[in-house]
């Protein structure tokens, strides 16, 4: 991947996300090797409703193997092919199976298909987030200055994030000894003094009011009654009983509490993650090897567009609530991304 940095700020209040739009783009080659030169073969985004990954509160258990993630049933898809400007680089043909003879009769990335990509990003609810791995620093300055040769821009208020770098941020706060946001252990739990106060005048009460005799001869010969459903829970047990092949069985899903997710995104507050570049255990981060190491899965047609977007939505949905989280906190505006071969502020590693 290019090792240029072409982002220059982080917005402080990133707006609430409506719709992640999944990027991934193949290339003639890489930047770095041939001066920014590069040719975008094969363009694909997937987007869908961003509210999806705040169910998903369960942290990662590889003690607990959990089902491949389905695809949203609200799903908009887009995957474009693109006659290249230049020679497909051997490598490059190999990885994706394109090559120039294969695209000559694709058209080329012009007005055309800039508008169509336009068009698309449009309709999708605002405000719409990007989202690619190693984003910041490959696909959005190529597709920044696949753009601005064509004097066209993105929509206004469309933000953009780096999912290699979410992952990272995300597995360091699951990892990390301190404990979780929320929770309390039996030895460490206090409490409350409203709480305490309540309990004491429970105990003086009991104290104080006399103790009534119990007469066992008129409960022995009582009948015992059931205790009435509420009426929704009657019903669905009358359900059952009558065709128990078409009750539902399975729960509906929980729906996160607004001020767990607000504690959430602030494990990942004043992190700068777009000024500061981390570079990951060699191999460990690359979307194929985290891909198959978290979903247990071997990954399938790598280095195709459409196929790379898919692995990253469920890694995304994977990730949950806390991918959303860091997105809210961390999504730069697009605007802010450098073009390739732009100048760039200083950027400092950690």
């Amino acid at each position: 991947m290019a090792q240029s940095v072409p982002i220059v700020s982080a917005s402080e209040n990133s707006p609430k996300i409506a719709t992640f739009a999944v990027l991934d783009l193949e290339t003639t080659n890489l930047p770095a090797y041939n001066n920014n030169r590069v040719g975008i073969t094969e363009l694909c985004i997937y987007a869908f409703d961003a509210d999806l990954l705040k169910d998903n509160t369960q942290d990662n258990d590889a003690s607990q193997p959990r089902a491949l993630p389905t695809s949203p049933r609200v799903m908009h898809k887009l995957n474009l092919l693109f006659q290249p400007s230049m020679m497909v680089h051997p490598e490059a043909e190999k990885a994706t199976g394109l090559s120039n003879y294969l695209l000559e009769r694709e058209s080329k990335l012009n007005e055309n298909s800039a508008h169509t990509i336009l068009g698309f990003l449009k309709h999708l609810p605002a405000p719409v987030c990007l989202v690619a791995h190693n984003g910041w620093y490959f696909d959005f300055p190529i597709v920044k200055q696949a753009f601005a040769k064509l004097n066209l821009e993105l929509p206004s208020g469309i933000t953009c994030v780096d999912s290699l770098r979410a992952f990272l941020e995300i597995d360091d706060k699951r990892k990390s000894p301190e404990p979780k946001l929320g929770s309390t252990t039996p030895e460490t739990a206090e409490l409350a003094p409203t709480e305490v106060e309540s309990q004491k005048s429970i105990k003086q009460e009991s104290e104080a009011s006399p103790k009534k005799e119990i007469n066992w001869q008129a409960i022995n010969e009582t009948t015992p009654q059931r205790a009435k459903p509420p009426p929704a829970e009657a019903a669905l047990k009358r359900k059952e009983m009558a065709d128990p092949s078409d009750y539902d069985r399975t729960s509906p899903p929980v729906k996160q509490n607004p001020k767990d997710f607000n504690s959430r995104r602030q494990l990942f507050t004043n992190l700068n993650c777009s000024k500061t570049k981390r570079f990951p255990p060699r191999l460990l981060y690359r979307l194929g090897n985290l891909y198959e190491r978290e979903l247990k899965t071997e990954p399938v047609n790598a280095h195709r567009a459409e196929a790379d977007v898919d692995m990253l939505t469920q890694l995304m949905q994977h990730y949950g609530a806390d991918f959303l989280a860091f997105a809210e906190e961390q999504a730069i505006p697009f605007t802010e991304v450098v073009p390739l071969g732009g100048k760039a502020a200083a950027c400092c590693t950690i």
